[in-house]
């Protein structure tokens, strides 16, 4: 721990010269190292300090912490990004028994002085994040928790590199729920013992996703999408994937009754797609538009963050991005919460637990290229997914394993 928090003071040197240079990254370090984590609100009452990396962390999470506090816990969420900690404020801001601050870079100092200063009992890390002086302090201080712990193979690799550090870390949870029987496998291979290692289902299963109400759905139809057609919505699209797509959108709509919904991962990409489209529609006028240009086109590209779930909800078909490519595949739950059977390519490393049990019921589709696609969207497939997520939701388990 001494070597690693030297190692640090020599990283804060180039710290100080990029914060010199980038105004960007003086921004970033002052929010985390310069924030105040005074304890006014709790006093000597006993807190439970929540930490997790970012907007997508805290979604999962979100249920867990509201058990908390329906058991009138006091509350500290430590989170990395900005785009979580304004999640986080969203909903919790205006909770007194909440307190939210931005993980202060694994640094000891503030690290020490946060504990000092909150009597914090229990210290719940969601997924597996690392970082030696936060899981030392919360191990000393009280218990400390990973859930939804989850090792790729990409990251074993990496850490049996340095696996006396990695076991050494790793050894100072009380216990430690993982996703699937092939992370703890992981995890034993890392050098945790078995007996700290539980297996529970995913925390995604837990979550609650909003609905939009049929005045929001029909602004959809008014300005952009044609209730009459059968809507296809690729959803997280990654490059590659809109050409699929498209060429297999060709070869389905002679008859003009389909309508594509494109929803990139990054909008930076939209130029990117208007192009691919123009290639393969060279003949076709006006067959794409942007969803801010509220006009209704065979081809719909939505050029805004945030919204995804909403068109996953008046969708007939949806596909899920990173699977076609090797990217390892986005979130398949969404789709199926709102009662669509999500349709994906074969490469979904990233989501594996969750298309293992999906498939287990029918309930997920794997294609592999434009004619599959053109072959299966000619099927209509409602289903009803209301028993995979109450079979799937483990989320009472996993509170009393956190109260055990």
């Amino acid at each position: 721990m001494m070597v690693y928090n030297i190692l640090r003071l020599f990283l804060y040197l180039l710290v100080l010269l990029a914060m010199i240079l980038k105004k960007k990254t003086r921004t970033f370090f002052i929010k985390r190292l310069f924030q105040n984590i005074e304890n006014y609100e709790f006093k000597k009452d006993d807190a439970v300090l929540f930490h997790m990396s970012s907007v997508g962390e805290f979604n999962l999470s979100q249920e867990l912490i509201n058990r908390f506090i329906s058991k009138n816990k006091k509350i500290i969420i430590s989170i990395m990004t900005d785009t979580g900690f304004t999640a986080v404020n969203k909903f919790y801001s205006k909770n007194k028994n909440i307190k939210i601050i931005y993980f202060p870079l694994d640094d000891y100092f503030l690290l020490k002085k946060l504990y000092k200063s909150f009597n914090i009992k229990k210290t719940i890390i969601i997924e597996t994040e690392i970082w030696p002086n936060l899981y030392n302090f919360a191990e000393k201080n009280g218990k400390l928790y990973i859930v939804n712990g989850r090792i790729t193979e990409k990251k074993l690799k990496s850490y049996l590199k340095v696996k006396k550090i990695t076991q050494k870390v790793l050894d100072l949870p009380e216990k430690i729920l993982v996703q699937s029987e092939e992370d703890r496998d992981r995890y034993e291979r890392v050098g945790v013992k078995k007996e700290n290692l539980v297996v529970h289902k995913n925390l995604k299963y837990s979550i609650r996703y909003e609905k939009i109400d049929e005045e929001k759905k029909n602004e959809y139809f008014k300005k952009n999408v044609n209730k009459d057609k059968i809507k296809i919505v690729c959803g997280s699209t990654r490059p590659g994937e809109e050409k699929i797509w498209l060429k297999a959108f060709k070869e389905i709509n002679t008859r003009k009754e389909y309508q594509l919904i494109i929803v990139p991962r990054h909008l930076n990409r939209i130029e990117e797609i208007k192009k691919e489209i123009e290639n393969i529609f060279k003949d076709s006028k006006d067959i794409y538009s942007l969803l801010s240009e509220n006009m209704k086109t065979d081809i719909l590209i939505v050029d805004k963050m945030g919204v995804l779930r909403d068109f996953y909800q008046i969708a007939d078909f949806t596909f899920v991005g990173g699977t076609l490519t090797n990217i390892g595949g986005h979130s398949i739950l969404e789709p199926l919460y709102y009662g669509k059977l999500p349709i994906i390519g074969k490469y979904y490393n990233n989501i594996e637990e969750i298309v293992k049990e999906a498939s287990k019921m029918n309930f997920i589709k794997i294609i592999e290229n434009n004619d599959e696609i053109s072959e299966y969207i000619k099927q209509s497939k409602y289903i009803n997914t209301e028993q995979f997520f109450k079979e799937n939701n483990d989320i009472e388990k996993i509170v009393n394993e956190l109260y055990n």
